[in-house]
Protein backbone atom coordinates (compact mmCIF):
# COMPACT_ATOMS: atom_id res chain seq x y z
CA UNK A 1 0.00 0.00 0.00
CA UNK A 2 2.79 2.40 0.91
CA UNK A 3 4.72 1.71 -2.31
CA UNK A 4 1.61 2.48 -4.38
CA UNK A 5 1.12 5.75 -2.52
CA UNK A 6 4.79 6.67 -3.00
CA UNK A 7 4.54 5.84 -6.69
CA UNK A 8 1.44 8.01 -7.16
CA UNK A 9 3.04 10.84 -5.17
CA UNK A 10 6.11 10.61 -7.42
CA UNK A 11 4.03 10.75 -10.58
CA UNK A 12 2.05 13.75 -9.35
CA UNK A 13 5.23 15.53 -8.28
CA UNK A 14 6.83 14.86 -11.65
CA UNK A 15 3.78 16.12 -13.54
CA UNK A 16 3.61 19.30 -11.42
CA UNK A 17 7.34 20.01 -11.87
CA UNK A 18 7.03 19.38 -15.60
CA UNK A 19 4.08 21.73 -15.89
CA UNK A 20 5.72 24.42 -13.80
CA UNK A 21 8.94 24.36 -15.78
CA UNK A 22 7.28 24.23 -19.19
CA UNK A 23 7.62 27.42 -21.29
CA UNK A 24 4.02 28.65 -21.04
CA UNK A 25 2.33 31.77 -19.83
CA UNK A 26 0.99 31.95 -16.28
CA UNK A 27 -2.62 31.59 -17.41
CA UNK A 28 -1.80 28.58 -19.59
CA UNK A 29 0.13 26.98 -16.71
CA UNK A 30 -2.75 27.59 -14.25
CA UNK A 31 -5.25 26.21 -16.74
CA UNK A 32 -3.06 23.17 -17.34
CA UNK A 33 -2.64 22.62 -13.58
CA UNK A 34 -6.41 22.92 -13.06
CA UNK A 35 -7.04 20.48 -15.90
CA UNK A 36 -4.53 17.96 -14.53
CA UNK A 37 -5.88 18.31 -10.99
CA UNK A 38 -9.44 17.72 -12.23
CA UNK A 39 -8.29 14.72 -14.26
CA UNK A 40 -6.42 13.20 -11.29
CA UNK A 41 -9.35 13.92 -8.98
CA UNK A 42 -11.66 12.14 -11.41
CA UNK A 43 -9.29 9.17 -11.58
CA UNK A 44 -9.14 8.97 -7.78
CA UNK A 45 -12.94 9.16 -7.55
CA UNK A 46 -13.25 6.33 -10.06
CA UNK A 47 -10.76 4.20 -8.12
CA UNK A 48 -12.57 4.99 -4.87
CA UNK A 49 -15.93 3.99 -6.36
CA UNK A 50 -14.45 0.77 -7.73
CA UNK A 51 -13.03 0.02 -4.29
CA UNK A 52 -16.40 0.68 -2.66
CA UNK A 53 -18.11 -1.64 -5.15
CA UNK A 54 -15.54 -4.35 -4.48
CA UNK A 55 -16.00 -4.03 -0.72
CA UNK A 56 -19.79 -4.18 -1.09
CA UNK A 57 -19.52 -7.25 -3.32
CA UNK A 58 -17.20 -8.92 -0.83
CA UNK A 59 -19.59 -8.12 1.99
CA UNK A 60 -22.53 -9.57 0.08
CA UNK A 61 -20.54 -12.73 -0.65
CA UNK A 62 -19.62 -13.04 3.01
CA UNK A 63 -23.25 -12.58 4.04
CA UNK A 64 -24.34 -15.21 1.54
CA UNK A 65 -21.75 -17.68 2.81
CA UNK A 66 -22.65 -17.02 6.44
CA UNK A 67 -26.34 -17.56 5.63
CA UNK A 68 -25.51 -20.79 3.80
CA UNK A 69 -23.43 -22.06 6.73
CA UNK A 70 -26.16 -21.02 9.16
CA UNK A 71 -28.84 -22.79 7.16
CA UNK A 72 -26.69 -25.92 6.87
CA UNK A 73 -25.94 -25.91 10.61
CA UNK A 74 -29.65 -25.45 11.41
CA UNK A 75 -30.53 -28.31 9.10
CA UNK A 76 -27.94 -30.57 10.74
CA UNK A 77 -29.18 -29.53 14.19
CA UNK A 78 -32.76 -30.37 13.23
CA UNK A 79 -31.68 -33.77 11.87
CA UNK A 80 -29.74 -34.59 15.03
CA UNK A 81 -32.61 -33.38 17.19
CA UNK A 82 -35.04 -35.61 15.28
CA UNK A 83 -32.68 -38.58 15.58
CA UNK A 84 -32.29 -37.99 19.30
CA UNK A 85 -36.06 -37.68 19.79
CA UNK A 86 -36.60 -40.89 17.83
CA UNK A 87 -34.01 -42.69 19.97
CA UNK A 88 -35.61 -41.35 23.16
CA UNK A 89 -39.07 -42.44 22.06
CA UNK A 90 -37.76 -45.88 21.08
CA UNK A 91 -36.04 -46.18 24.48
CA UNK A 92 -39.26 -45.19 26.26
CA UNK A 93 -41.21 -47.82 24.34
CA UNK A 94 -38.61 -50.46 25.16
CA UNK A 95 -38.76 -49.53 28.85
CA UNK A 96 -42.56 -49.67 28.80
CA UNK A 97 -42.42 -53.09 27.17
CA UNK A 98 -39.84 -54.34 29.66
CA UNK A 99 -41.84 -52.90 32.56
CA UNK A 100 -45.00 -54.56 31.26
CA UNK A 101 -43.22 -57.90 30.89
CA UNK A 102 -41.67 -57.69 34.37
CA UNK A 103 -45.01 -56.67 35.89
CA UNK A 104 -46.72 -59.57 34.17
CA UNK A 105 -44.01 -61.99 35.34
CA UNK A 106 -44.32 -60.64 38.89
CA UNK A 107 -48.10 -60.99 38.91
CA UNK A 108 -47.84 -64.50 37.48
CA UNK A 109 -45.35 -65.49 40.21
CA UNK A 110 -47.59 -63.98 42.92
CA UNK A 111 -50.57 -65.90 41.53
CA UNK A 112 -48.50 -69.09 41.36
CA UNK A 113 -47.32 -68.72 44.98
CA UNK A 114 -50.87 -67.93 46.14
CA UNK A 115 -52.19 -71.04 44.39
CA UNK A 116 -49.40 -73.15 45.88
CA UNK A 117 -50.20 -71.79 49.36
CA UNK A 118 -53.95 -72.44 48.87
CA UNK A 119 -53.28 -75.95 47.64
CA UNK A 120 -51.06 -76.63 50.64
CA UNK A 121 -53.68 -75.26 53.02
CA UNK A 122 -56.40 -77.31 51.34
CA UNK A 123 -54.22 -80.41 51.53
CA UNK A 124 -53.48 -79.84 55.24
CA UNK A 125 -57.09 -79.00 56.27
CA UNK A 126 -58.06 -82.58 57.17
CA UNK A 127 -55.10 -82.94 59.51
CA UNK A 128 -55.78 -79.69 61.37
CA UNK A 129 -58.10 -80.01 64.36
CA UNK A 130 -59.89 -76.91 65.52
CA UNK A 131 -61.14 -76.83 69.18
Amino acid sequence: MRSTRDFITGIITGVVIGILTAPRSGKETRDKLTEEANKRTGDLKDQWEKGVVQVKDGLEQAKTQVNQYTDKAKEQYDQLKDQAQTAINKGKEQLKDQYGQKKEQYNDKVDELANDAKNEIDADKPSIKVN
